[in-house]
């Protein structure tokens, strides 16, 4: 049985691998160190003389970065010339945490920080200022006689960086996978004109998922369409750019949002086809500048009534009218569906 442990010891000059490393050994260290997780953190100029780190941990306090123990990437038994290993990649692989993909990028991030001596690469000096590393050096000295409030607002900081890469690495693709098998997400392939596009329906009130399937490698969705449990549906592009036209979409979105509602549009073709909201269907908002089509946002939704139309009338109308979406210059291939 292990050795509890009751203090974590660190040098006093605290950055973001020290500081990463305690992080990583409060967070998952639970079952190699025990007690770890609510040791008291001490910051040491120096290890106590004639004493190993192992004799030290025997006493319970694990010297990190420091003391020629397991976890000192200055003196690692196998450190070679050329350094691949900071405190932090050495504690994760320890604990067996360095191959998560929820903490790669955290990871990445500290050992080239302390390897590297380039935390933020950007070059530009507001980048800087406002890189973790250079705040966690306002932080200590904005708090000189308080690092121990120093170091729990960075490792909040980095638990909230794992629980949202956790959420997108782990959680959604979960969720994902499962709105699938129940038939609740599909992905569908379409075109706009020479262009092949991945298009999600799904029906979710998760409002990172659309985010989430526009990044992720597997999916890396063109359009998603969301639909929620409200009856609220948006209709959400990967990127800004004016890569997909909607306006023949927003059109006879209009029109047949009109229908349902048993009313008839006056209006003109360019009218139906306007950015912002048209006062007979008020359930949408066409955004050009993030080239979405909006019945209610996640905070909106009470105040804007949900669509009469279904995921599957908007799935029909895309495929209808993304063939005209596009210039007819751009068209390489055969139309198909074109809306009239």
């Amino acid at each position: 049985m292990p050795t509890p442990i009751h203090t974590i010891a660190i040098y006093r000059r605290l950055h973001t691998d020290n500081i990463c490393a305690v992080f990583l050994l409060q967070e998952f260290g639970e079952e190699f160190f025990p007690g770890i997780k609510d040791a008291k953190i001490e910051l040491w100029d120096r290890e106590p003389e004639g004493k190993t780190a192992d004799e030290m941990e025997k006493e319970g306090f694990l010297l990190v970065d420091m003391g020629e123990g397991k976890f000192d990437h200055h003196h690692h038994d196998n450190h070679d010339a050329v350094k691949t290993d900071c405190a932090s990649t050495l504690v994760a692989k320890y604990l067996k945490i360095d191959e998560m993909p929820a903490l790669k990028k955290l990871l990445t991030f500290v050992k080239r920080d302390d390897l590297e001596g380039r935390g933020i690469v950007s070059k530009d000096v507001i980048d800087r200022m406002f890189g973790l590393p250079a705040l966690i050096l306002n932080l200590v000295k904005a708090y000189p006689g308080h690092p121990d409030y120093v170091i729990d607002i960075v490792k909040r900081l980095f638990q909230a960086h794992y629980f949202e890469q956790y959420t997108r690495t782990v959680l959604m693709p979960m969720e994902f996978e499962e709105l699938k098998k129940t038939g609740k997400a599909t992905v569908k392939k379409m075109c706009a004109g020479s262009e092949d596009l991945n298009v999600v329906m799904i029906e979710t009130d998760s409002v990172t998922m659309a985010g989430f399937l526009r990044a992720v490698e597997d999916v890396r969705a063109d359009i998603v369409v969301v639909r929620r449990s409200t009856g609220h549906i948006n209709v959400i592009t990967k990127d800004r750019k004016p890569r997909v036209d909607f306006r023949a979409t927003i059109r006879r979105i209009r029109e047949d949002e009109a229908l349902k509602k048993g009313i008839e549009l006056e209006a003109t073709e360019q009218e139906l086809e306007k950015t912002g909201r048209l006062d007979a269907v008020k359930e949408w908002y066409y955004d050009t500048a993030a080239n979405t089509l909006q019945n209610g946002g996640a905070a909106a939704s009470d105040s804007v009534p949900p669509t009469s139309l279904q995921l599957d009338d908007v799935e029909k109308i895309l495929l209808e009218t993304l063939p005209d979406s596009l210039p007819k210059s751009t068209r390489t291939g055969p139309i198909v569906g074109r809306y009239r």
